[in-house]
């Protein structure tokens, strides 16, 4: 039973719940809530990363989307509304975001996600009054994040609209382009890369990634280019139609994946 309260004074209109225990890794999440105000809910966003969204004080690395200020602007100017159901990461993120486990590893983000979908989301739209059956659905997230928002719309094809912002396709590749062979055609991707993200790696790529994936070592800036164009590339094999950005100076955070995000979110 998911209990909320107010979030921050200086976001009325979005509240958190206490803390979930994921009990196969034995630590927490918790779910954050924002609904619209003084308009009708025309879009539903699932989002991972729940901290990285509203405020730079609970981000984790000091970036953050100022997704409040950006979905009220959106709501003026397209007369929408949004209703947003977000879920934090934790210390046990590396193992709760990777649904490409190598080996006999058990898929912690795959249960993740189905106890997401399967037990808390309908007692939070029955909470909130929200029938989503009319809703533009959409699942997002960034970087480990994006391979949950894509492993969502896998596992729930309701969630057509996918963002994916720089994905962090190592985790598991190349199990994630096997994987969109599952994705439903009537799925949108909305994928993003920036050439200038790859000093995420702690040392040069072709000293950590095996040699035989059919990458692009030659510097990590445009290893992590090539990964991501795989998945597009697997994407348009598959008939899945994708909106891709390809973003000069694009560094791997959520102040330069903001302005893509927006694009992305207008056009749905």
């Amino acid at each position: 039973m998911l209990l909320f309260s107010e979030y921050d004074k200086s976001l009325e209109n979005i509240y958190i719940s206490q803390p979930v225990v994921d009990i196969n890794l034995g630590d927490t999440n918790n779910y954050l809530v924002r609904f619209p105000k003084f308009k009708r809910v025309t879009h539903m966003i699932l989002a991972f990363d729940a901290e990285n969204l509203f405020l730079k004080s609970k981000s984790s690395y000091g970036y953050f989307f100022n997704l409040e200020s950006l979905l009220t602007d959106l709501e003026e100017r397209e007369n929408r509304g949004y209703f947003v159901v977000a879920v934090t990461s934790n210390s046990s993120r590396q193992k709760q975001y990777n649904p490409y486990p190598r080996g006999e590893q058990e898929n912690f983000a795959t249960m993740h996600i189905e106890s997401i979908l399967e037990d808390h989301l309908p007692q939070i739209y029955g909470d909130y009054d929200i029938d989503v059956a009319n809703l533009k659905k959409i699942v997002m997230g960034a970087s480990m994040g994006g391979l949950m928002s894509i492993k969502t719309g896998i596992l729930n094809p309701s969630f057509e609209n996918i963002i994916s912002l720089s994905p962090a396709f190592w985790f598991g590749f190349p199990g994630i382009v096997n994987d969109l062979n599952n994705l439903s055609k009537k799925s949108i991707c909305n994928l993003s890369v920036g050439t200038k993200e790859g000093d995420i790696f702690g040392d040069q790529v072709k000293n950590i990634f095996p040699k035989e994936w059919d990458l692009d070592f030659s510097n990590n800036n445009d290893f992590y280019v090539s990964g991501v164009k795989k998945i597009e590339e697997e994407l348009k094999l598959n008939n899945i139609k994708t909106n891709f950005v390809f973003k000069e100076k694009g560094q791997h955070n959520e102040t330069h994946w903001n302005p893509i995000l927006r694009e992305f979110l207008v056009s749905i």
